[in-house]
């Protein structure tokens, strides 16, 4: 592989080089979610040069994610692209030269062999615990590096697991917290800033690892409050040897065989109900097309239902995925969501 100059200042710091140049060009990096921390990972690594990057995301671009999501414009916001295809899109016009794969999915058990196949390191763009505890598993299980982050407001939490080497997710915090008792940025906003660091972190120990100076990654858990100007380091020390992860190799959340609930998202008046099997949606169109507008953009449908108002007496609006998921926008009622989309959608 030749060396492209546009890396110049990059090869020029100590530990990188040609050497670590030409293995940073040929890494695979997973991003799953493709939010604030995932657009500031993706843009940074694919700038950097890493030669293939899969996004993974299951929603759509909103006017409330621009003042974060730096990787999205108006025009996305405006015309509701899918956040993993509009990414790519701008990615590819960023640095030509790499591979970018973006995923419209919803990572869950069932899919996520296919989703991370090849992947290097696994980045953890998430707002949602269970799935992280899936990455986490799949981590361990197949010897991945995890880049685990986590900001609300202006505070995060950054942590690189090393299998075999440093504590996993499930060693420091052994459960996932339960629904509704946890802080998110709807409740408690959250600042650009706050993801830069978070994000900065995750890309910095991504180059180490794959430019072989794994020695230079810190096995300890950074906790920050960006707001109040203090951060901290704390020592995680070796993998926990009661840990149902990495000790007794308990992958229950990659194994899991239960259907994913429907559930309130982050950050949205907005409930998602999970996949049961692949949707047509030529055919969905057509046959809700006497209950409201819609209009299909690549691998989503989406329109707004004449019958069905919010809370604020504005029309309900669905997001239909090809791969089975639907998202419907202007109520967080999980119960009132199923009831809509057993009416529009169907079991």
């Amino acid at each position: 592989m030749t060396v492209s100059d546009r890396y110049n200042r990059q090869r020029l710091v100590s530990g990188i080089g040609d050497a670590g140049q030409e293995n940073i060009g040929r890494g695979h990096v997973a991003i799953v979610g493709v939010g604030a921390l995932g657009c500031m990972s993706a843009d940074m690594l694919a700038r950097a040069g890493v030669g293939t990057i899969t996004l993974i995301d299951r929603d759509i671009v909103e006017f409330t994610n621009l003042q974060r999501q730096v990787l999205f414009t108006e025009d996305d916001a405006k015309t509701h692209q899918p956040k993993a295809a509009a990414a790519a899109k701008h990615l590819s016009s960023v640095n030509s030269e790499i591979q970018i794969i973006s995923h419209v999915e919803d990572l869950t058990p069932k899919n996520v062999n296919r989703l991370l196949d090849g992947a290097d390191i696994i980045i953890d763009g998430l707002d949602n615990f269970n799935t992280r505890y899936v990455l986490n598993d799949y981590a361990v299980k197949n010897n991945i590096p995890f880049l685990f982050a986590g900001v609300i407001a202006a505070s995060g939490n950054v942590m690189t697991i090393i299998p075999s080497v440093t504590p996993c997710l499930r060693c420091l915090f052994p459960e996932p917290p339960p629904a509704g008792l946890q802080e998110t940025c709807d409740t408690a906003g959250i600042i650009a800033p706050a993801i830069g660091i978070a994000a900065s972190c995750q890309c910095s120990d991504a180059l180490k690892i794959l430019s072989n100076n794994l020695e230079k990654v810190s096995p300890t858990l950074l906790v920050f409050d960006l707001w109040n100007t203090q951060s901290s380091r704390l020592e995680t020390g070796s993998p926990n040897e009661s840990c149902e992860c990495c000790s007794k190799n308990n992958y229950v959340f990659l194994e899991s065989t239960d259907s994913p609930e429907a559930a309130a998202l982050c950050g949205q008046n907005a409930v998602q109900i999970p996949s049961s099997g692949a949707i047509d949606l030529k055919t969905l169109a057509n046959r809700l097309k006497d209950h409201g507008s819609f209009t299909q953009t690549g691998p989503v449908l989406r329109g707004s239902l004449f019958e069905e108002l919010s809370a604020d007496e504005k029309n309900i609006v669905l997001l239909c995925f090809e791969d089975g998921r639907v998202i419907i926008h202007g109520t967080s009622d999980v119960g009132r969501a199923k009831a809509i989309f057993a009416r529009f959608i169907g079991n």
